[in-house]
Order: C-alpha cells, then structure tokens, then sequence
C-alpha cells in the first residue's frame, strides 16, 4: 500500500489537541513553565511551583515581604507571561502564603 499525503507526527498531534479540548490545558501548563522566565529564576526559587486553573494562576510563597512585592507586579507578570504565550491565558494572578 502506498502512502500518497505525508503527515509528520507533530502535525498529527497538533490536530489531536485542537479536536479534544486538551489545547486549553496544555496552555496553562506552558504559561506555569514561563512564570520563572518573567520573574527571574532567583525569585521564582523562592515560590512553589504555580498552578493555574480555568486561567487564574496562583503562586504560594512564604515570606510575606515577597509575596506583596509581587502582588504590586501582578500586572506586569501577567502581560510578560500572556506576551511569551502569543495569546491571553492569565486572566488573574492570586499570591497566597
């Protein structure tokens, strides 16, 4: 049998995730990943991993002196990260302790 339309399997996988509703999870992940190329990688040592779920994203630190300035950068975190995605998947950002 002979193959006449080649598919790489990226492409393949690509098609997968838009027809099952995966995409919109896998872009929460990727945007969890992109926290510390924003923020830096000494400061995101000193937070746990986020989380996000149906686009809001909260980050757990201990020190409450970080967790406030990083509050009044709320803003800029969400667009750094929201800019690396190419698309709005951050609508909110919550620091807890």
């Amino acid at each position: 049998m002979e193959r006449k339309d080649a598919v790489t399997v990226g492409d393949v996988l690509r098609e997968c995730l838009e027809k099952s509703s995966m995409q919109g999870r896998l872009d929460e992940v990727r945007a969890c990943d992109a926290f510390p190329l924003v923020v830096g990688s000494q400061i995101a040592s000193l937070c746990n991993r986020p989380y996000m779920k149906n686009g809001i994203m909260t980050i757990c630190t201990s020190s409450a002196s970080l967790r406030s300035e990083l509050s009044m950068s709320r803003g800029r975190i969400m667009k750094g990260i929201n800019e690396l995605m190419g698309k709005d998947v951050v609508k909110e950002i919550l620091f807890r302790n």
